[in-house]
């Protein structure tokens, strides 16, 4: 009966890690964006990293992944 408690509790802690947001760290995701940036040949600017960061806001359908990318827009104009 044990073995089946075990079973179950593994199971569980599986489907809750594939379950959950991962949301990668903001060097991961600058670095996405720089790369799809570089890929179309556009010039690499504050606006247009800015500009990738709005678009992933407005696609996000979770409010971590909309504080996240504000949290990146906000590094953006800090002095």
């Amino acid at each position: 009966m044990k073995r089946n408690n075990a079973a179950s509790t593994a199971e569980g802690a599986i489907a809750l890690y594939f379950n959950r947001n991962n949301i990668p760290t903001q060097q991961e995701t600058l670095g996405l964006i720089v790369g799809e940036i570089l890929k179309e040949n556009v010039q690499l600017s504050r606006m247009t990293i800015c500009t990738k960061l709005l678009r992933r806001i407005e696609e996000s359908s979770c409010e971590e992944q909309v504080a996240h990318y504000n949290g990146l827009i906000a590094l953006f104009f800090e002095r």
